[in-house]
């Protein structure tokens, strides 16, 4: 019969720094192994954020320093209540139309493009239109427990890189804070554009900052600017993360931040219309 092998003497803190290096080894010599890691820290964060979310629907607790909804706000147009909750908060907090300076009609009668919708999917933010949502996660979301299939929003799990849609298929692509995660943005303007219908619009709000892990990308005017050649692009709006936050706290009534701790990031608003004989550009 065989014993597990003991380690007399040598503290949790030791076997932890022991674990954690052959895990870092392990990661450092396998792809799949870095994969599967993150795959499980993400699946954990998103199963926790809408852990969250339904709290702060039951009226437990705060959400992103939003109040919990009375009793009269909490949606309850389906059975699922996480579909109530995500229904609710983008009701009550209708950030896109600040995020983008447009109105929540923009897009009534045509079919728009959420680039990096993420589970809350704020493209239903805007009314009477037919609306979809790409993002490389979306299956993740859905195993985390957000109930997607559930929203009035066309899901396609796939990057922005290499869009499975049409050429001109929709009449308008937005993104909030998606465009600095992608890995490649020449490429990801590419698709868009293919994708947009000519006279099609586009509004985007772009972050620009350092790279980072998670936000690789390292946007200015100019590379926006050459990046969507097919377009004819105007430059609406710059401000800090504090600005912005400021803005929406004032304009939705959420809480302030205590922490007084801002990124040096800069926020740009751009709003673009595809160019072509159609459209006179």
């Amino acid at each position: 019969m065989k014993t597990r092998p003991t380690f007399k003497g040598v503290s949790n803190r030791v076997l932890r720094g022991i674990r954690d290096r052959a895990d870092n080894t392990l990661q450092m010599a396998s792809p799949a192994w870095r994969a599967r890691r993150k795959y499980e820290g993400e699946l954990a964060y998103w199963r926790k954020d809408l852990g969250k979310l339904l709290r702060w629907y039951r009226g437990e607790a705060d959400w992103c320093r939003i109040p919990p909804p009375s009793e009269k706000q909490a949606l309850k147009e389906s059975g699922v209540p996480a579909t109530n909750a995500i229904m609710t908060v983008n009701r009550l907090v209708p950030h896109y139309t600040e995020a983008l300076l447009i109105d929540d009609d923009a897009f009534v009668g045509k079919r728009v493009l959420e680039v990096g919708c993420g589970p809350l999917a704020p493209v239903i933010q805007f009314r009477d239109c037919e609306r979809h949502g790409l993002d490389p996660l979306i299956d993740l979301y859905v195993r985390s427990g957000w109930p997607l299939y559930d929203l009035d929003v066309t899901f396609v799990d796939a990057r922005a890189e290499s869009m499975p849609y049409a050429d001109a298929y929709f009449d308008a692509v937005i993104s909030v804070n998606a465009l600095d995660h992608v890995d490649d943005f020449p490429l990801v303007a590419s698709e868009i554009q293919r994708v947009l219908k000519v006279g099609g619009r586009v509004y985007f709000d772009i972050e620009y900052h350092e790279p980072r892990p998670l936000e690789p990308q390292r946007l200015d005017d100019a590379l926006v600017l050459s990046s969507f050649s097919s377009c004819e692009m105007r430059r609406i709006r710059e401000r800090s993360g504090e600005e912005k936050y400021r803005a929406m706290a004032e304009r939705f009534g959420m809480r302030p931040d205590g922490t007084g701790q801002y990124t040096d990031d800069r926020l740009v608003v751009w709003h673009g219309i595809k160019k072509g004989p159609e459209s006179g550009l």
